[in-house]
């Protein structure tokens, strides 16, 4: 998505008063505009503010922000611009690389199963990454699993559509996914699956050096993210891609298998494990949880 038409989208809807509410925020700076209609929204996102974007900004080392404008916009509005090209028309959020703003589909999001909170951290961390590192040629797998990362937005569903990809031949390669995600639908979220399971097989990885911060922090440094993934994990991208690509094969494929000789008795444990563990999954640091809820759904081989 074009930095430029974003930009010229947001100036144009400020210019024919389309989004006349306006509110400043603090600590970080950042500001808001919505349509007329949204108001509520607009208290919304100025109460979740101040906690998410502090802790986006300080988990990705970003020590003085620059200003991040979020738009409000209803679904009529927000999918008029997708139809224009300016944004995408699968989704419910949109930060323009690297610097903002970030657009949110609020009455969309309200429908969605993510909550308002989860959708502005998920920008927020594409704005801030991108404050950080400026661009620096960071692949999207890890721009896109970063961001579900700090927005907390793996669910066990996502588990079992792994499993079910897995089964089918649709694990799409890693590398495939470094310039571009496909164009909405299962295929897309099956790219956003991916990528998280990727950061957080990084974050595994570099454990003792401070998880995917470290990449972050030595990009920063450098300012080519491949020589600080280099660096960091001791192997390039495409050799990471590769093993991790045969790691999720493995992980992923052989329960597909098993579930597909199932039977009735297989599914019914699983929806048993399921509601028991519910309570579990939901106290225990993302990574954690990702880890515990496939070792409680499925044995290693």
């Amino acid at each position: 998505m074009s930095v430029l038409l974003l930009v010229a989208a947001a100036a144009a809807a400020a210019q024919t008063d389309r989004t006349p509410l306006h509110r400043a925020l603090q600590d970080p700076p950042g500001s808001i505009r919505a349509e007329e209609s949204l108001a509520g929204a607009v208290g919304a996102v100025a109460q979740l503010w101040p906690r998410a974007s502090a802790e986006i900004a300080t988990q990705l080392g970003v020590s003085d922000p620059a200003p991040v404008e979020v738009v409000l916009l209803s679904e009529r509005t927000f999918s008029g611009w997708a139809r224009a090209g300016f944004l995408p028309e699968w989704g419910v959020g949109f930060a323009s690389w690297p610097g903002g703003p970030i657009v949110l589909n609020v009455e969309a999001i309200a429908r969605g199963r993510k909550s308002l909170d989860e959708v502005l951290r998920h920008e927020l961390s594409h704005v801030y990454l991108g404050q950080r590192l400026g661009g620096a040629g960071v692949p999207r797998w890890f721009v896109e699993g970063v961001a579900q990362w700090q927005s907390g937005e793996w669910r066990l569903l996502d588990s079992f559509a792994m499993v079910r990809a897995a089964g089918t031949q649709d694990l799409r390669p890693l590398s495939q996914l470094s310039r571009a995600f496909p164009a909405g639908g299962h295929a897309a979220g099956l790219a956003y699956q991916i990528s998280m399971r990727a950061v957080s097989e990084l974050e595994k990885q570099l454990q003792e050096k401070g998880g995917w911060r470290a990449v972050v922090d030595r990009a920063a440094e450098t300012g080519r993210f491949d020589t600080a993934f280099r660096e960091v994990t001791g192997v390039s991208m495409q050799q990471f891609a590769t093993e991790f690509d045969k790691s999720v094969r493995v992980r992923y494929g052989w329960i597909a298998a098993v579930g597909s000789a199932g039977s009735l008795f297989t599914a019914m444990t699983f929806l048993f494990l399921l509601g028991a563990a519910r309570a579990y999954w939901r106290k225990h640091r993302r990574l954690a949880q990702m880890e515990e809820e496939e070792k409680l759904l499925f044995f290693e081989p």
